[in-house]
C-alpha cells in the first residue's frame, strides 16, 4: 500500500484571545492517533487573555503579529514559513477533532499524489445558533468529495483543514479574507485536486451577530464576484431578499416556540439588510476585525 509521503505534520493555529478553548484544541492534537512527528505553531494576532501563555505551556511555538498587520492569509502563510512538516494542518483554535483519528484521516488522501489540500467536516457545538446548525448540516455532508474541476462549486475552509507544503511553495495564500476558498479555486485551476473528506472531522461554529454574519457573507461573495458578472446594486438587493425568504422556509418548519421562530426572522431580516447595506463598505472581514481589535474590541480573528 502507499504511504503518506512524510511521517512529520505540522499545524498552524490562528488565534486571539481564544483562552477558552486554545488549551483543549492542543490537548486534542497530542491525543490523535497515526503515529506522525507533530510540529505545533501558534500565530497570535495581539491576544490578550493568556492565550499565548496556555499555549507556550501546552508545547506549541508561538509567533506574534500584531493587529495592525493581521489578516488571514498572512498569518498563515508566516505559520506554514515556520512549521515542519510536508503536509500541514490549518486549525481554528476553537475547531477541536470530534475523535483520535482525525489527523490521519484527514492526511490520507494525500497518498494521492494530486491531492493538493483537503478539507475536513465541521459538527456544530451544541449550544450553537440555529443558523449555524443549518448551514453546517448544509453545507458539510457526511459524503466525501474530490473536486478537480475548474468553475465547479468547492468545499474548502481553513478552519480545519490541510495542505500540500509543496502546493502551497507556489501557490501561497493571498486574499485577506476568505482565502481558503480563492486558494482551493487556484490550486485546482492549475491542475490539483481539493478533497473533502467528512471522516475527518471537528466541532466547531460560530457565534455572530447579524451585522457579523452579514459581513461574512459579502466576503464570500466578494470572491466569486472575482470570477463571475459585475457587481450591482440590483444583484445585491436580489441576493438579500433572496437570503431572507430562504432562512424564513428553514425558521417555519423547525420545532421551535412562534415567539422564538418570530426573533429568528427578525434576526435574518437584519443579515439581509446589513449585507445589502454594506456590501459596497470597503475592507473584508478580516480588515473589519483588525480595526475593531484596534479600538479595543477583541473579536477572534481564528474563524
Amino acid at each position: 500500500m502507499s504511504v503518506v509521503p512524510s511521517r512529520s505534520i505540522g499545524v498552524v493555529i490562528r488565534t486571539l484571545d481564544e483562552s477558552a478553548l486554545i488549551g483543549r484544541c492542543l490537548d486534542t492534537l497530542r491525543a490523535q492517533n497515526g503515529g506522525f512527528h507533530l510540529d505545533v505553531v501558534v500565530v497570535d494576532s495581539g491576544s490578550r487573555d493568556g492565550t499565548v501563555e496556555i499555549a507556550h505551556s501546552h508545547g506549541a511555538r508561538v509567533l506574534e503579529l500584531s493587529p495592525a498587520e493581521f489578516d488571514y492569509s498572512k498569518a498563515l502563510n508566516l505559520g506554514i514559513e515556520h512549521v515542519r512538516g510536508e503536509l500541514v494542518v490549518s486549525l481554528s483554535a476553537h475547531a477541536i477533532p470530534v475523535d483520535e483519528h482525525m489527523r490521519e484521516r484527514i492526511s490520507a488522501p494525500f497518498r494521492d499524489p494530486t491531492v493538493a489540500g483537503v478539507s475536513a467536516r465541521q459538527l456544530p457545538w451544541p449550544d450553537a445558533p440555529w443558523q449555524e446548525v443549518n448551514r453546517l448540516q448544509h453545507q458539510f455532508a457526511r459524503t466525501p468529495q474530490v473536486f478537480s474541476a475548474e468553475n465547479e462549486p468547492i468545499l474548502f475552509s481553513n478552519a480545519a483543514s490541510c495542505i500540500r507544503r509543496a502546493t502551497w511553495s507556489a501557490e501561497p495564500f493571498t486574499l485577506p479574507a476568505v482565502e481558503d476558498l480563492d486558494w482551493a479555486r487556484r490550486v485546482v485551476a492549475a491542475g490539483w485536486t481539493i478533497v473533502y473528506e467528512p471522516e475527518a472531522a471537528v466541532y466547531h461554529s460560530h457565534f455572530e451577530d447579524a451585522r457579523a454574519q452579514a459581513h461574512r457573507l459579502i466576503d464570500l461573495s466578494r470572491v466569486k464576484d472575482a470570477e463571475n458578472r459585475p457587481r450591482t446594486l440590483r444583484r445585491t438587493v436580489r441576493e438579500g431578499v433572496g437570503l431572507v425568504v430562504r432562512e424564513a422556509r428553514v425558521i417555519r418548519s423547525l420545532d421551535e416556540p412562534f415567539r422564538r421562530k418570530l426573533a429568528y426572522l427578525l434576526e435574518t431580516v437584519q443579515v439581509g439588510r446589513y449585507y445589502v447595506l454594506e456590501f459596497s463598505r470597503e475592507g473584508t472581514t478580516a480588515e473589519r476585525r483588525r480595526d475593531d481589535s484596534s479600538n479595543g474590541s477583541s473579536t477572534s480573528m481564528s474563524r
